[in-house]
């Protein structure tokens, strides 16, 4: 497309004259345009409409928009490949609504869109605010075929209103939206339409007066930067019993919340019909709650409901005693959960009331004086947001990729890696107010040394001034990872080493310091949301299986006739934790999920499935995206379906999983209370005994695996287990031990006695977010335990923390099972619940703070 500017050469054009010639130029264009290019009408957003963001402070939020589209029915898109687009045009801040002249090449960003029988959806992220103009189009190589747009819409705060008269247009003065660009609206039910909020508001009870609700629409349009729209469901004269489940109030109610399907709150102004039918306190308790129990069960989501004391009627009736049980009712819900104190519009008496020969409700000084009642009541629901954000939270990554030739980790015998599938990472993230600070570092590590955790949290320390104890380094446990923990234990006692593999074991301590300094610089206000999501689609099995003899054996499949069943659960939850800027783009995602890493195999390095986790992340929600993964307890789960033959790779599963996450982000709820507190213990574990006699036979054992002879596994995996312990309990160990074993190997563990110390540290955010992190390979029972004992919504369990040095931790009865994971185990029965017992006291502890 050509656009000339008509003016001659060398002559300057005025500012205003220039932006008319553009806008001109611009929207011949268009109109040219539309004419070689098919129609999409867009059913929604809606003109007018206002969709619900998340987030509370003002300026900042999203939502994500439901998009719906009608193609031209002589269009058949069968067969064609075609590359739909969108994008979000500001719309200028005047009545006019003309488009910026800065956002007239707002960019054009990729949607995943589904046309089904010329009917399209799509759901796209919008940030808070508005008005905008939304279009959307669809292309066939660089040729556009379809369009459609709608303006204005926007984003921002949706109240649902209900109760009787007041809350209606029986009040006295017809009030119309102040706000220049007319961003308060509301939505009429018999029409399905989007409107300016002026008097009368679109209800169905036949009222033509004025209401109060366009003043309280227009302060928190100028206070919260974003539309604001009403839902009025009211019906005057209707008492609590007329709203109750079954009756047509209340299927109406339901019914504008299932259409709108996500509002801010419920404002409800109602009471002086259930003192003209003597309602009792008890009754009136019981009635409300039921409606709200009811509209809840339908919508889903725990909406709040305001309830205002409107009990007075003064034209009416005058009867203190019915109006002080209604209001005693309402004292009562203000006291339960789910309900919050409304405006008490009942001391609005006098000049505020119209007399006998008005509309009988409200005067015009009163709708204003009860709009401003209403106001403080919003701002009082909204004031943990307005203040929120004091939470600073940093992400940063780093590469840890060893060089080829070095060891890879994860059996028991030596592997060298000859080449890169994917990069290994180490991923932070920082947790920062005013009085706490916590780092979280996972890394594509099989585990994390004790020796390695403890210099990195030393160094760490010192260079960010957070308490070393608040410092968690975790390990996914990918089996094509290094074995480096007898690498370290060379370097760190300066003793002779390959130079490339000591050069590796000082990068990876710089590197894990540098990420907690990068993502500590990185902090800053964050907008988060948290919940639990379900992976549908099997990934995860317990591993471990009860026979028909009363043993218990690791990797059975239900094809022998010996196995009878799986000897415990899988956890099927997947825990998440977005973080976000202010405008709702995301920083990083934070998930949690308890299945073993050991899916990849082979010599070359790869982090296994978290990687194709942060792949598809990043495909959906932006490159930049950083996906930390922590691993769930799963010392008992893995990816082998014991039903077939075939196993999950690491892509199908990592794409499985990233798929259930990006399915639940919607559902996701916003973090409204971000204060932090964390608190680690020290728990001393009960390590399991070396005797002279096990230590010599297990010489002989690692001895001949050496050799390549032909040695028992469980021989194999007790041998290497009794020499750690031979290191661990002995001041002066029976063995050599560096001699037979090259991961065990611990400076810091040296000679600590029958017990190990290992760290449990809890990590909290407000009421919502816990993040409980234990040492070892934890059982999956244990992890529910504590997911079961918390009092926060969403609690992550992340083993492999600071110590891998216990290897597995199964629960008491599965020590009498025996198998693998028991033979592989460093700490005596009751270990895992002696981790459980202190997960659970940090947490209480965390929450009565």
């Amino acid at each position: 497309m050509n656009i000339c500017f008509p003016s001659q050469p060398g002559r300057q054009v005025p500012a205003n004259v220039f932006l008319s010639l553009v806008l001109g130029c611009v929207g011949m264009a268009i109109a040219s345009m539309a004419s070689a290019v098919d129609s999409l009408v867009l059913e929604s957003p809606a003109p007018y409409q206002v969709i619900q963001r998340k987030g509370l402070a003002p300026h900042t939020g999203y939502a994500m928009v439901e998009v719906h589209g009608s193609l031209p029915e002589s269009l058949d898109l069968n067969g064609r490949e075609t590359q739909w687009e969108y994008r979000v045009v500001s719309l200028s801040n005047s009545k006019d609504m003309q488009v910026n002249i800065k956002d007239m090449q707002a960019p054009w960003r990729p949607l995943s869109a589904v046309v089904d029988k010329n009917q399209l959806q799509a759901q796209v992220k919008i940030p808070a605010g508005g008005w905008y103009r939304f279009e959307i189009r669809g292309k066939e190589e660089s040729n556009s075929m379809l369009s459609g747009s709608v303006e204005p819409m926007g984003v921002g705060e949706v109240f649902v209103v209900a109760g009787q008269s007041y809350a209606t247009n029986c009040n006295d003065a017809v009030l119309a939206v102040l706000d220049p660009q007319q961003r308060v609206v509301a939505f009429d039910s018999i029409t399905q339409q989007w409107r300016v909020a002026n008097d009368p508001q679109p209800v169905v009870d036949g009222s033509d007066g004025g209401s109060i609700w366009p003043p309280v629409g227009d302060v928190l349009v100028k206070e919260l930067g974003v539309p604001v729209a009403f839902v009025n469901v009211a019906y005057g004269g209707t008492s609590s019993q007329q709203w109750m489940p079954n009756n047509s109030l209340h299927q109406r109610l339901v019914s504008m919340g299932q259409e709108i399907k996500r509002i801010r709150a419920v404002l409800w102004q109602q009471g002086e019909s259930d003192v003209i039918a003597k309602t009792s306190t008890q009754e009136y308790v019981s009635n409300i709650s039921a409606i709200r129990q009811a509209a809840t069960a339908v919508w889903g989501v725990d909406v709040p409901w305001l309830l205002a004391k409107s009990t007075h009627h003064p034209t009416v009736y005058h009867d203190p005693v019915g109006e002080g049980q209604i209001r005693s009712g309402i004292d009562l819900l203000w006291a339960k959960p789910g309900f919050y104190p409304g405006p008490d519009t009942d001391a609005l008496q006098g000049e505020h009331r119209g007399d006998a020969n008005s509309r009988r409700h409200f005067s015009a000084i009163g709708q204003q004086c009860a709009a401003e009642l209403w106001l403080t009541s919003i701002r009082n629901l909204l004031e943990p947001g307005i203040h929120s954000m004091n939470l600073r939270v940093g992400v940063a990554e780093t590469a840890i990729t060893p060089p080829d030739g070095f060891p890879l980790a994860g059996y028991y015998f030596e592997r060298l890696a000859d080449g890169v599938l994917d990069p290994l990472q180490a991923k932070a993230i920082v947790l920062r107010d005013d009085d706490s600070s916590a780092v979280l570092v996972v890394c594509d590590l099989i585990g994390i040394a004790t020796d390695l955790s403890s210099r990195v949290r030393e160094l760490a320390s010192e260079k960010t001034g957070i308490s070393a104890s608040h410092i968690v380094i975790a390990a996914t446990h990918t089996h094509t990872a290094p074995d480096y923990m007898k690498e370290l234990w060379l370097r760190l006692g300066q003793e002779n080493q390959d130079p490339i593999r000591a050069a590796y074991i000082d990068s990876l301590i710089a590197d894990l310091v540098g990420v907690i300094i990068k993502a500590n610089e990185d902090a800053r206000p964050a907008m988060l949301e948290s919940g639990l999501v379900k992976q549908e689609s099997p990934v995860s099995f317990n591993r471990r299986f009860v026979m028909r003899d009363g043993s218990v054996k690791t990797w059975q499949n239900f094809d022998n006739p010996e196995v009878v069943r799986a000897a415990g659960p899988i956890d099927p939850e997947i825990s998440l934790l977005t973080i976000r800027d202010p405008a709702g783009d995301t920083r990083a995602v934070l998930s949690n999920f308890a299945l073993h890493l050991d899916t990849v195999g082979g010599q070359k390095w790869s982090a296994d499935y978290p990687f194709y986790i942060s792949q598809s992340l990043r495909a959906q929600l932006g490159d930049d995206v950083i996906s930390i993964f922590g691993t769930g307890c799963c010392g008992d789960i893995n990816h082998a379906d014991p039903n077939n033959t075939t196993r999950n790779t690491a892509r199908s599963i990592g794409t499985s999983l990233a798929g259930s996450m990006l399915g639940g982000l919607a559902d996701l709820q916003v973090l409204q209370d971000d204060r932090l507190s964390v608190t680690s213990r020290t728990v001393n574990l009960p390590l399991q005994d070396a005797t002279e006699a096990e230590v010599q036979r297990s010489i002989q054992i690692l001895s001949a695996a050496r050799n390549k002879e032909s040695v028992d596994f469980f021989d194999h995996v007790t041998a290497h287990k009794k020499m750690m312990l031979d290191q661990f309990r002995h001041e002066v160990p029976i063995a050599t031990t560096s001699e037979h074993i090259t991961w065990g190997l611990s400076r810091k563990l040296a000679g600590v006695g029958a017990t190990i110390p290992v760290d449990v540290t809890v990590m909290t955010i407000g009421q919502d977010v816990a993040v409980v992190c234990l040492p070892g390979e934890v059982f999956v029972e244990l992890g529910l335990a504590i997911k079961q004992a918390s009092p926060f919504r969403t609690t992550f369990v992340i083993e492999l923390s600071n110590a891998v040095e216990t290897i597995y931790i199964p629960h008491s009865a599965a020590y009498a099972g025996g198998s693998y994971e028991v033979t592989n185990s460093a700490v005596a029965p009751g270990s895992g619940e002696l981790l459980v017992h202190a997960a659970v006291e940090l947490l209480r502890e965390c929450a009565a703070r």
